[in-house]
């Protein structure tokens, strides 16, 4: 009861804060950054960082027990010069935290399309960085890149609040931090080493590739 009059209290503050001129919580502009693609077994693999992510509001309202959750959308898809650019795999993360204020834990969760993995960590450095971080999210099986074309990956990220429970889904409808999506943010052209693709017609004679390699992945014009 204490933790959840405390969490009452922390939103009618924000409430109030959000009725004057300026809010600080809408000053931050979060983006995504790093981008880095390479492979890892079978898969073309993802890494980002989400920048200006988490506002210090963002942060007092997950030491008052309310969870959070950041959606990440990945594209992967064929440049093309002549026509819209196709998309050829797709992949949706979700991460979520909540603080566990009786054993004094974070508990992290991470999901999504071959993506399954949870955390406890009693250090807020760290669910910050697990928050805010892809690391090896698989975006396609490697076949399917043709090393005649050109590729890039984009990912964008958004804060959820539709999941929160009741109350909190009615009363950060209201609040200014309740919701943000960035712009869309993407790699240079890619394209698979044709090497890889002799390595990989050649299979059964040769030793097998290194399922970390990220020597298969050449960037152009940067």
């Amino acid at each position: 009861m204490k933790d959840l009059n405390r969490a009452f209290l922390f939103i009618l503050a924000c409430f109030l804060l959000s009725m004057g001129p300026v809010s600080s919580a809408l000053a931050e502009s979060p983006d995504v950054v790093n981008i880095g693609v390479g492979t890892k077994g079978k898969y073309l693999v993802v890494n980002a960082r989400l920048i200006d992510g988490f506002t210090e509001t963002i942060k007092e309202a997950i030491e008052n027990g309310v969870p959070m959750g950041l959606t990440f959308e990945i594209e992967l898809r064929q440049n093309n010069t002549a026509w819209v650019d196709s998309l050829i795999s797709s992949n949706k993360i979700r991460h979520q935290v909540q603080y566990d204020s009786l054993k004094k834990i974070y508990r992290f969760s991470e999901l999504g399309k071959n993506v399954k993995r949870k955390k406890i960590t009693r250090k807020g450095s760290r669910y910050q960085k697990l928050m805010l971080t892809l690391q090896d999210i698989p975006i396609a099986p490697i076949y399917k890149l043709d090393p005649n074309e050109k590729y890039y990956v984009r990912v964008k990220a958004d804060l959820e609040t539709d999941r929160f429970w009741f109350p909190f889904n009615y009363i950060f409808f209201f609040v200014p931090f309740s919701e943000f999506e960035t712009s869309w943010a993407q790699t240079s052209p890619l394209a698979i080493d044709p090497d890889l693709e002799l390595l990989r017609q050649t299979k059964n004679t040769r030793k097998k590739i290194n399922s970390t390699s990220k020597e298969v992945i050449r960037s152009f014009n940067k």
